[in-house]
């Protein structure tokens, strides 16, 4: 029963390793939003530019590194000879030799913010590569020089071995990705299975069973993932903003007005084996993605409150000439006054207001003051006023 349990009798080596033979990861999710390449000096610019590796930095300069927080790794290329059967204490004497020749590299799996900050803290010439501010901290003594060059890992023969800690930690723990890199996390385990011979629907249980989520909530990720990658594949802008913003397309998809105007099926019905987004429709989902993001370049987006996707955007889009107006002129608040929104917001603060005055009359005989004869004055002048507007 245990082999079935990813994290019962799956001690691992825990080794030393030098910062030298370590690289940062390309698939990274947390960096899939960003224009990755595969060059280490572009990561870790990355890194340093976005995701304030000097607080980090600050602490590693005073204090060295803390052990009780290894990274985790996996090699690139493992020798021949190697048998992952050996008990874990012969697997480390073994691969620490390796280490020691410098035989073998590290592809730094979880933990590449640490390793950047490392990397910046003991390389001059990389700092000044990627124009690190002057007052970036140093490390304060030689002992700490020496501690940071080498750190504590623990190390997976493979990603596939490692996607298990990473949903738990990542999708269901305290150290949760933003929804882009929550939603490629997903999606690579996903087609990891279905390029096994799983079905979608074995390849997402797979992942709900690894990462505690709601398989509903994974569909729901993958749906907008695959959208996203369509629409990068078959329309010209940039979709940065829309990955910065990526949660915004869960709340889109949600409207059944927009996943109709796109020619999408919601994340229950699906065929996910599919094309997500019909071609003929792929001009829609464009026009969709520039109203809510903009195009990256020469337009701006209209929805400038995320608010807007249902209580504006969703009620234009189940109107034909309201939508029609919308592409036409490509003003909101018009197109929305096409749609009827306006007559249901009204007969909803009507509703409102009577259901109120119907609770007040309840209570309303305890308090016979001159204030609550005025509040009452203000409610029958304000639906005189209605009347004669309506008149």
């Amino acid at each position: 029963m245990s082999e079935d349990i990813a994290g019962i009798g799956r001690k691992r080596p825990q080794l030393n390793i030098p910062i030298e033979l370590l690289d940062l990861d390309n698939e990274n999710p947390r960096l899939a939003k960003k224009s990755i390449t595969n060059s280490q000096i572009d990561l870790i610019q990355i890194l340093y530019e976005q995701f304030d590796v000097e607080e980090l930095a600050y602490s590693m300069a005073e204090n060295g590194y803390f052990d009780e927080e290894p990274i985790v790794v996996v090699p690139q290329k493992m020798p021949l000879d190697y048998n992952p059967r050996l008990d874990v204490e012969k697997q480390q004497l073994y691969l620490q030799d390796l280490i020691q020749k410098n035989k073998l590299r590290f592809t730094v799996v979880e933990g590449n913010r640490r390793t950047a900050t490392l990397k910046l803290l003991l390389d001059s010439e990389l700092r000044k590569k990627i124009k690190v501010a002057k007052d970036f901290p140093m490390p304060t003594s030689e002992k700490v020089v020496s501690d940071l060059k080498v750190i504590p890992a623990i190390f997976y023969l493979n990603r596939e071995n490692i996607s298990a800690y990473l949903g738990v930690r990542h999708i269901a723990g305290l150290l949760k990705w933003e929804a882009y890199a929550k939603a490629v996390f997903l999606a690579s385990r996903i087609e990891e299975g279905i390029a096994k011979n799983k079905t979608i629907e074995e390849s997402i249980k797979e992942v709900q069973r690894q990462t505690a989520d709601r398989t509903d909530v994974i569909k729901k990720q993958y749906l907008c993932y695959k959208v996203l990658n369509e629409a990068e594949n078959d329309l010209n802008f940039d979709t940065s903003n829309i990955k910065n913003k990526f949660s915004l397309i869960t709340v889109a998809l949600n409207s059944p007005s927009i996943r109709e105007f796109i020619g999408i099926q919601s994340h229950k019905e699906i065929d996910f084996s599919k094309r997500v987004v019909q071609i003929k429709k792929i001009e829609s989902l464009g026009k969709v993605l520039t109203w809510i993001f903009g195009n990256g370049t020469d337009q701006q987006p209209l929805l400038t409150d995320s608010r807007k996707i249902t209580s504006r955007l969703a009620p234009i889009l189940s109107d034909e000439d309201a939508t029609e107006y919308l592409i036409k002129y490509g003003v909101l608040e018009d197109a929305y006054e096409r749609s009827g929104g306006e007559k249901i917001f009204l007969t909803k603060k009507l509703n409102e207001a009577i259901k109120n005055m119907q609770t007040a009359l309840s209570v309303a005989y305890k308090y016979k003051t001159n204030e609550i004869e005025h509040l009452v004055d203000e409610c029958i002048k304000a639906g005189e006023e209605l009347k004669k507007m309506l008149r």
